[in-house]
């Protein structure tokens, strides 16, 4: 806790002195060391006031005791130590706390930060303090956390909107991107999910990094963006001539190799990364929920959930481009494939149609014996 006064301390400690003990009294803080208990030694506002009148400010003193003075080295060394809580010009006063609610890394300490912050303001009132504040690893943790969160409220729409327009335009279709943003919103609240339940519940780790769900939305947005453009681009390309359930076996036929394989190796390099940063409980969070994700969007996302929004919308996936008013029967291919099984049909191979009126008109040159 920093506490800043218009005038110097020195000439008021006991005024000081029944600030440290108002802080003992907020339930926020287990202990309180400051001015008077530097290094285990004990002071009263009367003895630091014989001190500072006798060696003058901590800070100005040097390392080793000069000779020519009456303390002993050890009070000596315990007053040169004030430094560290009263700066030189005495204005401006620190004090060390514990906390009740734990550690300062954990959780509980960083949920309590707001707490803390409005006991200190308020102690700092009783006293005249023109200026107060809270520094440590709780309260640091809780800002970076807050804006953290803040920030990725504000970015998660935006960039969600952005990437909805561009696939607008690449797909033709007002409702096509909605869905297939809401696949990639779903992955990446799923991988993050997955991460917390793994790490907080099961492991016990006091929460988890927060870069994690910056990295989560960027990886599985650019990932799940690029999957989702190179699917529904073929199975738009396969709908112009074939029914849309064809159409989807089609496409998934064709490019379920490339994204599986892409997915896996990618998804591995992650699954490396924490594998071998055992120990380092941020970077395995960051590998294991960046790799789960990629294969919940490889194996489910793109391989179930997509194609299968698809063939229940029909025709209104391509809504309100041309292609959303053609009609193609399942049951339809186009000539160049068409070709049918004698072994099954009891008849021989026809090849394309167009073909057929050449041969019904070939007139072949007949030969005939004479007599």
């Amino acid at each position: 806790m920093i506490f800043k006064f218009k005038s110097p301390v020195w000439e008021n400690l006991g005024a000081l002195r029944a600030l440290e003990a108002d802080l003992k009294r907020q339930s926020s803080f287990k202990a309180v060391y400051g001015a008077f208990n530097p290094l285990s030694a004990k002071f009263t506002p009367s003895q630091l006031q014989t001190l500072y009148h006798e060696l003058g400010p901590p800070a100005s003193l040097p390392e080793v005791q000069p000779p020519g003075t009456s303390v002993t080295p050890a009070m000596y060394q315990a007053y040169r130590a004030d430094y560290q809580y009263i700066s030189k010009d005495g204005r401006t006063v620190l004090f060390a706390t514990s906390l009740t609610a734990g550690d300062a890394a954990s959780t509980a300490a960083l949920n309590a930060t707001p707490l803390i912050r409005s006991q200190v303001t308020q102690v700092a009132k009783n006293f005249g303090a023109i200026d107060s504040g809270v520094a440590g690893q709780a309260t640091a943790g809780y800002d970076i956390s807050s804006s953290s969160r803040s920030d990725l409220v504000k970015i998660v729409p935006v960039v969600v909107i952005i990437i909805g327009i561009l696939l607008a335009l690449v797909l033709r279709s007002l409702v096509a991107p909605i869905y297939l943003m809401i696949s990639v919103v779903l992955s990446y609240l799923a991988a993050l999910g997955a991460d917390v339940i793994v790490f907080i519940f099961f492991r016990g780790d006091s929460g988890l990094n927060f870069v994690l769900p910056f990295l989560l939305f960027l990886f599985l947005l650019a990932l799940g963006e690029d999957y989702n453009i190179l699917v529904m681009t073929r199975i738009r390309e396969e709908a112009h001539h074939r029914g849309l359930k064809s159409a989807v076996r089609t496409a998934l036929n064709a490019t379920g190799s490339t994204v599986t394989s892409a997915g896996m190796v990618l998804a591995g390099s992650f699954a490396v990364l924490a594998i071998s940063s055992l120990g380092n409980a941020q970077v395995e969070e960051i590998g294991f929920g960046l790799a789960l994700g990629i294969l919940m969007d490889t194996f489910l996302v793109r391989t179930l959930l997509v194609p299968s929004a698809v063939a229940l919308l029909g025709k209104w996936n391509w809504w309100p481009s041309q292609l959303s008013k053609e009609v193609h029967d399942d049951s339809e291919a186009p000539q160049w494939e068409a070709e049918q099984d004698g072994a099954e049909s009891g008849v021989r191979n026809t090849r394309l149609s167009h073909q057929q009126p050449l041969v019904r008109g070939l007139k072949l040159p007949v030969r005939r014996n004479r007599a």
